[in-house]
């Protein structure tokens, strides 16, 4: 076997482990800590963070200098086995949506400023819109984007557009901040959006942000299809994404912890029906 065959295997190795140390109990971890714990050099233990925050598997704490595991690695073996693991009241209500829309369902987060297609359930037509898993759009060009930064408080989305326009080279693209926030704080009140002409290519989305639990990602479902689809039969689907979405709201407890520590953030009464909070100048 060549070197370089050897160090594939190694590398592979070394995520596997990686990933599992989070499993151990460990909701984040410094480079420090996973190369002393794991035995591996400070460098390639560094590397191989950097290239997993890349691909969505991981989260970093740019202030903290923390890693901590993505909603993506919680799906990766959904699949093996349905009827055991895809019982999850999450996936569940994206299988649902797909079987009575007959559209393509997407479940997505945000991390390091772009957003990334969790989980993807194909539209059963033959028009159906092709999606797939590790996809990503950027942060304010998605309706996706958009409902998941507005999730969080005025002074983070502030810090995030001028962060957004700083490395935006096409000036007509930057945003103006006041109006943005603005903007997002209807939208935080909404909790749901209906773009029928959301890309280029003519494809619609109707997203949906799910309630936040404590320590997971803020994700939000949505629903792909034509913009004839979405303009024909878009409060339609909107209203059976909204119904599914109340499965998923968090317990009493988890509702109030979230609560308290995103005092920007929506709460939700017990009809599922979104409550607008106080907004922060």
């Amino acid at each position: 076997m060549t070197s370089k065959a050897l160090r594939s295997i190694k590398s592979a190795h070394r995520v596997l482990e990686i990933l599992e140390y989070f499993d151990r109990d460990h909701r984040t971890a410094t480079v420090m800590d996973l190369s002393r714990s794991l035995s591996y050099p400070q460098s390639s233990t560094s590397e191989l963070l950097r290239c997993l925050t890349r691909l969505g598997y991981l989260h970093y704490n740019r202030f903290r200098r923390t890693y901590s595991p993505t909603a993506r690695v919680a799906l990766l073996g959904s699949w093996v086995e349905p009827t055991l693991f895809r019982g999850g009241t999450v996936l569940s209500a994206l299988d649902h949506i797909a079987e009575a829309v007959g559209e393509t369902v997407v479940l997505s987060t945000a991390a390091n400023y772009v957003v990334q297609h969790l989980h993807v359930v194909d539209g059963a037509g033959d028009d159906a819109i092709v999606e797939h898993a590790g996809n990503s759009e950027a942060l304010l060009r998605s309706a996706q984007g958009m409902l998941i930064l507005a999730s969080y408080q005025d002074m983070h989305i502030r810090s995030a557009l001028h962060r957004l326009n700083a490395e935006e080279e096409d000036p007509t693209l930057r945003v103006k901040i006041a109006e943005t926030v603005e903007e997002l704080a209807a939208l935080r009140r909404r909790g749901w959006l209906i773009d029928a002409d959301a890309r280029p290519d003519g494809v619609g989305v109707i997203a949906v942000l799910l309630p936040q639990r404590k320590g997971m990602d803020r994700l939000a479902l949505s629903v792909l299809a034509s913009r004839e689809v979405i303009q024909e039969r878009g409060e339609e689907i909107l209203a059976i994404m909204l119904e599914e979405r109340d499965h998923v709201l968090p317990r009493e407890g988890e509702r109030a912890t979230a609560q308290a520590a995103n005092t920007n953030v929506p709460s939700f009464d017990t009809r599922g029906t979104m409550q607008p909070q106080p907004m922060h100048a």
